[in-house]
């Protein structure tokens, strides 16, 4: 295996033992075995379990904005907003069975003070300017802010009910009364 795919798959396999025990539970031995690789593949590849924590974050945060480039391609705010939320709604099963691995990361590094904090950060406020920004747009007022914050803490309180209870049908019940509101504005 070469370097570059060596690298994503001990990625990956920090991205599913993450998910399943979160950041402070997790070691390198836990990373390996996902990786299904040796312990000296893993020192080849990365110094530490920041290191590849920060590899996960930044995979993430790359990944969100490729989709949020993905939405802009539609000229229309409301529709890249219900188009976002799409992607929620998709994606019900995983959230409500695993949680939202941004999320779950960020609870976990958001103490940390380094920069798998900064990243995590990072990733939120990215996705929450975007969302004020469609608003924005939208609404054509810089008040527009007001219902982004709305957005993004509803989305943030849903993915973690739909985690808490394992119901991916009141997560989807409830993306579709967020795309309504964000419809009928």
């Amino acid at each position: 295996m070469n370097t570059k795919a060596l690298s994503a798959n001990i990625v990956n396999g920090a991205k599913m033992v993450f998910l399943k025990k979160g950041y402070a539970a997790t070691n390198v031995e836990d990373i390996v075995k996902a990786a299904q690789i040796s312990e000296r593949e893993f020192d080849d590849s990365f110094n530490s379990l920041e290191e590849v924590g920060l590899k996960v974050l930044q995979s993430y945060r790359q990944e969100l904005k490729k989709q949020l480039k993905k939405y802009e391609e539609n000229d229309n705010p409301r529709q890249r907003l219900s188009m976002f939320l799409d992607s929620y709604f998709d994606d019900a099963e995983r959230l409500a069975k695993e949680g939202c691995p941004v999320f779950s990361l960020y609870y976990d590094v958001r103490n940390m003070g380094n920069a798998l904090t900064e990243t995590a950060v990072d990733i939120l406020e990215i996705q929450h300017k975007w969302i004020d920004e469609q608003f924005i747009i939208m609404l054509k007022t810089e008040s527009g802010v007001d219902q982004g914050d709305r957005l993004m803490s509803a989305i943030c309180g849903l993915t973690m009910l739909a985690k808490l209870t394992g119901n991916a049908q009141m997560f989807k019940n409830q993306i579709i009364q967020l795309r309504s509101w964000i419809r009928s504005m």
